[in-house]
């Protein structure tokens, strides 16, 4: 039964962030990664579709939802650019405040920790399933016992960076959460975060394929909610994107007549929305209707609109009317989809909920579980698509990683 001074459990983001700033803390202390998967890491390589957006230029609060956004100032001193530029990797933002690294490389990131990890002296222990961790006594000494299903390690300290319940394929299946929840860890309930949104199968079925820039309003009961710019992707039964993603959260608190109304025009008011649709009628007035706002929108999604507004569409654009050419407006600008829920843990790019604040104290130690440390994704925060996620698992994982290895010869 092999000893360490800080076991950290996940060998993602928060957890290589955790075990090399320990490490660097303290040289002396002994580290070890275990990891569920055969390999550390495989999350960061799918981060941003490969390219790992490592951060954004502004971190404000105001992009993270959820209890635990009081540690922001906390994980607010790490600076995630300057933390990879010591591990040699170049970062540069895209004009847009995303970061990532200059090479586009998911892969380079996640060597750049290993090599780093490696030169550290830190361990990895990887297809460890950890089924249990209990505080015990050897020859005196209380001990973390960490257990997997046939092997057992020990630590002065435990680093919990074992992710939510979002895309486990990648890592994270909620265990580690399962595994607080039983130690009496109080829990927000986990659910699907940056997702897509359900819909009526039926409504998306001739748009699938289609993309549209839009202003997406998230609505309840009638009432518009909140609201994101960007573009919206069709696919089967499923309104996606990453306007569409930052509301997605707003499913779980709302679930009074939820919809999603696109305004497919946004630049435009209505009346001058109906103006262009005067002028266009004019220009192609004895042309088929399907083709009428080919040009302002592609051919199937202007057909699309057409049909959503008058059902029957006449057969040439001249012989639409000024009343149903308001009609048509009105559905540019308020293109509505009811949400019947989201696609799911797998489909997620966070999971939402986790380790509730109050549990925790001002380094990220556990409070009814003194001695072990939460990070990442098990805590209740999680932020907008563009690099808060990633910045939030490498921030809070230093964080834990630096209070543990401070309080390790206490």
């Amino acid at each position: 039964m092999k000893r360490y001074d800080i076991a950290v459990i996940g060998g993602g983001a928060a957890g290589y962030a955790a075990a090399i700033t320990a490490k660097r803390t303290d040289r002396n202390v002994s580290v070890l990664i275990a990891e569920r998967l055969p390999k550390t890491g495989k999350k960061i390589l799918a981060t941003g579709n490969g390219r790992c957006n490592l951060s954004n230029a502004d971190i404000s609060p105001d992009r993270y939802h959820g209890s635990c956004k009081n540690f922001l100032k906390l994980t607010s001193v790490f600076d995630v650019p300057e933390f990879f530029g010591s591990l040699g990797v170049l970062c540069e933002d895209d004009g847009q405040g995303r970061i990532y690294p200059r090479c586009r490389s998911a892969a380079s990131v996640l060597d750049a920790l290993r090599l780093e990890a490696a030169k550290l002296g830190i361990e990895e222990l990887c297809g460890f399933d950890v089924m249990n961790i209990e505080k015990r006594r050897y020859s005196a000494m209380p001990l973390f016992a960490v257990c997997s299903a046939d092997e057992t390690i020990t630590a002065k300290k435990v680093i919990l960076a074992g992710g939510g319940m979002s895309q486990a394929a990648l890592g994270s299946n909620g265990s580690i959460l399962g595994i607080c929840e039983k130690a009496g860890i109080g829990i927000t309930p986990a659910f699907p975060a940056l997702v897509p949104l359900k819909t009526d199968p039926a409504l998306v079925k001739p748009l699938k394929g289609q993309r549209a820039d839009a202003n997406v309003m998230f609505c309840a009961d009638g009432k518009v909610i909140a609201s994101r710019r960007g573009e919206v992707q069709f696919t089967e039964g499923l309104v996606s994107g990453i306007c569409v993603f930052d509301l997605s959260y707003l499913y779980e608190k709302y679930k009074e007549k939820p919809e999603l109304k696109l305004d497919l025009l946004p630049d435009m008011s209505t009346r001058q929305v109906f103006e262009l649709l005067k002028d266009v009628r004019n220009i192609r007035d004895d042309m088929a209707a399907e083709d009428y706002l080919s040009g302002i929108f592609t051919r199937p999604m202007g057909a699309y609109i057409l049909k959503r507004a008058l059902k029957n569409c006449p057969r040439t654009a001249g012989q639409i009317s000024d009343l149903k050419l308001g009609a048509v407006a009105d559905n540019i600008k308020a293109l509505s989809f009811p949400v019947t829920g989201t696609a799911g843990f797998e489909r997620s790019q966070v999971t939402g909920g986790g380790i509730k604040a109050e549990e925790l104290v001002a380094t990220l130690e556990l409070r009814k579980m003194p001695g072990a440390y939460a990070c990442g994704e098990l805590l209740d925060i999680y932020g907008d698509c563009g690099g808060y996620n990633l910045d939030l698992a490498f921030s809070s994982g230093a964080a834990a990683g630096k209070s543990a290895a401070l309080k390790v010869r206490i």
